[in-house]
């Protein structure tokens, strides 16, 4: 009996670190199609020969992760309440204030490449964030944490 429930403990101790190692791959892979996505979308711009061409690409891009964007903290702030809630909103405001001084070169110009990127690294953090709310693991602090 108690070799059974070693054998039993043991085989449920592989299982646990199988799934541990495959959730690992699973984040290393997510992460080289995210990379892989956001060089393929802009260099998707390349193709067109005039400047304004590419910029009206790359702007449609940068607006389309915007809405993803605002869906995706919209989603979030539907399990933060009180406190965590506000401090989302001001965490929010912050990386938002970081994005426009990162990518405005200047004055009145901004770099539609950079808010694309930042847009969408912003996007998959938050998406992480829900993605913990909903197997009912939110965490506050990394909610609300600067993550740029």
């Amino acid at each position: 009996m108690r070799a059974a429930l070693r054998m039993k403990a043991f085989h449920i101790s592989l299982h646990l670190r199988s799934k541990k190692m495959n959730t690992a791959k699973l984040l290393i892979t997510a992460a080289a199609i995210f990379a892989t996505h956001t060089a393929s979308a802009i260099e998707a711009c390349d193709r067109y020969t005039t400047s304004y061409d590419r910029t009206y690409c790359a702007s449609k891009l940068f607006v389309e992760s915007d809405a993803e964007l605002n869906k995706i903290y919209k989603e979030l702030r539907q399990f933060t309440k009180g406190g965590t809630d506000k401090e989302l909103v001001q965490t929010q405001r912050d990386w938002i204030k970081h994005r426009n001084a990162s990518c405005e070169s200047n004055p009145g110009t901004i770099n539609v490449n950079c808010n694309y990127r930042l847009n969408r690294e912003r996007t998959e953090y938050l998406r992480d964030r829900l993605r913990e709310c909903r197997t009912g693991s939110c965490n506050a602090s990394a909610i609300t944490r600067p993550s740029w």
